[in-house]
């Protein structure tokens, strides 16, 4: 599925919800209404590639994927591989430093596909680049999609057309749309008749 929305529509409360960042319902007053939506996610085998991550500059893209597969319990896997898969052409060994935007979107992605995940949580994959970099990304996200289930937040439509997946509009703590769009122009329509009260 694919998360559209104003700003503080729900979408990284639903995100979080997921990822079983709440215990209970009550700890957010949008939690009650998503529950009835959506069943819980196999954790163990779910990806998740935050909006931004704070990654040490003086590290290395191998110390993260080394990390990270600790904690995940994952023995085997190719860091060489890993790159390849996300189009990350860059040294496993130079600082995080010296990556561009785009190259750090790119490791988050490969940390996200540790262990070869069935599902992959994707929190505004192309925030922050820049044309180029957003096409790159967002044919990447479009080839990913045929070999995993992608929750994806964004918050844009062009990517939400592009992944043909469902579309849910978030709306002021409710799913108030849920359909997949055939016709980009559609989709822009549905979302726009969704204003809220409120922007922030």
């Amino acid at each position: 599925m694919t998360l559209l929305g104003h700003n503080g529509a729900g979408k990284s409360t639903l995100i979080a919800y997921l990822l079983g960042f709440y215990s209970r319902q009550d700890q957010h007053p949008f939690l009650p209404h998503f529950a009835e939506h959506i069943a819980p996610l196999n954790r163990a085998a779910t990806g998740y590639a935050p909006e931004a991550a704070w990654l040490t500059a003086k590290a290395c893209a191998a110390d993260y994927l080394s990390l990270m597969a600790n904690l995940r319990g994952v023995k085997n896997y190719d860091p060489k591989r890993l790159f390849e898969r996300v189009g990350l052409h860059a040294s496993l060994t130079a600082p995080i430093k010296t990556y561009s935007k785009g190259m750090k979107q790119r490791l988050l992605l490969a940390i996200a596909l540790l262990g070869d995940m069935e599902t992959l949580i994707l929190d505004e994959p192309t925030s922050g680049l820049d044309p180029f970099g957003r096409e790159e990304i967002e044919s990447l996200l479009v080839d990913l999609a045929k070999n995993h289930k992608m929750i994806t937040c964004t918050h844009s439509l062009e990517l939400a057309y592009k992944l043909q997946d469902e579309v849910w509009i978030l709306c002021e703590g409710m799913i108030a749309r849920k359909e997949k769009f055939n016709d980009i122009n559609e989709l822009e329509k549905a979302f726009f008749a969704l204003r809220p009260a409120h922007i922030d």
